[in-house]
């Protein structure tokens, strides 16, 4: 059986995208918070709505990859208001945000979620920021309670409501569930990994597509780090090394496990709103993820089978892209 992890680490060290290491990511959400407050301040001259703002998604739990040609860097930023939910309507601070941004080439556009401020580069996509925009109010202990805008301006009215929201739970619930920092790091790999998966193998233009958020729920039910004791001949010693072939391999399928028997398969996010992160997915759709992802599942059983490398190796191209080396 060949040992794969020097492979391993070198894919995820050519996929992986980390924020603080990444000056021009940092510069363009700088630029648009500061443009943010600068538009605030001209549509209400007087008591301008005040807030902070802190990276959320990907970035914040250090799971980014590298978009694939044609696709562009998705930076997600949330933006708390110093406000109660009681106070304004959610679609109305959405369109404040939109608003503040909506100058220069750039265009802006209200999702149900968020606000996107798409940039583009010689005609292509080349990044977008997604703003996220919460209240906040206190308990009645006076801890922070917050509740994210959702809807847009055409929505209808049942649409257009503030929802309970965990922003910064979420990373503390991974840490505190995976202790050891050396695991969690491997923890995030086998995340890049599918994020990779779900980008190579499914249309970024289609709906369909199995969300990243989706895919680290999934993750974090199911992930238990891997390694091996290593003999090293050269200093007589054993030592352990991480398996990250086999953490996948247990993650996808246990995933596969997860469809039901007419092929539905449900992840509710761990914290509120609890939500199920599969629910936007079709019957259709559900179907081709559990075919792509049990083909995943038999590709990586194959070439953990493999006693040569290259031919493993040559297996994973398959499922990972060319990105994925060969050696």
């Amino acid at each position: 059986m060949a040992n794969l992890q020097t492979q391993f680490n070198n894919f995820h060290n050519t996929i992986k995208v980390d924020f603080d290491d990444s000056q021009p990511l940092r510069n363009k959400r700088d630029l648009i918070v500061g443009n943010l407050k600068d538009g605030l301040k001209k549509l209400f001259p007087t008591n301008t709505p005040t807030f902070r703002f802190f990276n959320q998604g990907s970035y914040d739990l250090a799971t980014g990859v590298e978009p694939l040609s044609g696709e562009d860097y998705d930076i997600d930023v949330g933006i708390i208001f110093n406000f109660s939910k009681s106070i304004y309507k959610p679609v109305q601070v959405k369109e404040w945000v939109y608003n503040a941004l909506n100058t220069g080439s750039r265009t802006v556009e209200i999702k149900r979620p968020c606000v996107r401020v798409q940039y583009h580069s010689n005609g292509a996509k080349w990044f977008h920021v997604d703003l996220a925009v919460y209240s906040t109010d206190k308990d009645y202990l006076g801890n922070e309670v917050n509740y994210i805008a959702k809807g847009f301006i055409g929505s209808s009215e049942d649409k257009k409501i503030w929802e309970i929201s965990e922003p910064f739970r979420l990373k503390e619930l991974l840490k505190s569930k995976i202790t050891d920092g050396s695991d969690r790091e491997q923890f995030r790999r086998v995340i890049r990994y599918l994020k990779r998966w779900k980008d190579y193998n499914f249309s970024s233009t289609v709906a369909g597509r199995p969300t990243g958020i989706a895919l680290t729920a999934c993750c974090h039910n199911l992930f238990t780090s891997q390694k091996d004791r290593v003999y090293n001949p050269y200093t007589y010693s054993y030592a352990y090394q991480y398996n990250d072939q086999r953490a996948l391999q247990n993650v996808v399928s246990g995933i596969v496990g997860m469809f039901t028997w007419n092929n539905k398969i449900s992840v509710k996010l761990p914290v509120q709103p609890y939500n199920d992160l599969f629910e936007k997915m079709s019957d259709s759709q559900m179907l081709l993820m559990k075919m792509k992802i049990v083909t995943l599942r038999d590709v990586l059983l194959a070439a953990s089978n493999e006693t040569s490398s290259l031919n493993a190796c040559i297996k994973l191209q398959k499922v990972f892209g060319d990105k994925f080396p060969i050696s």
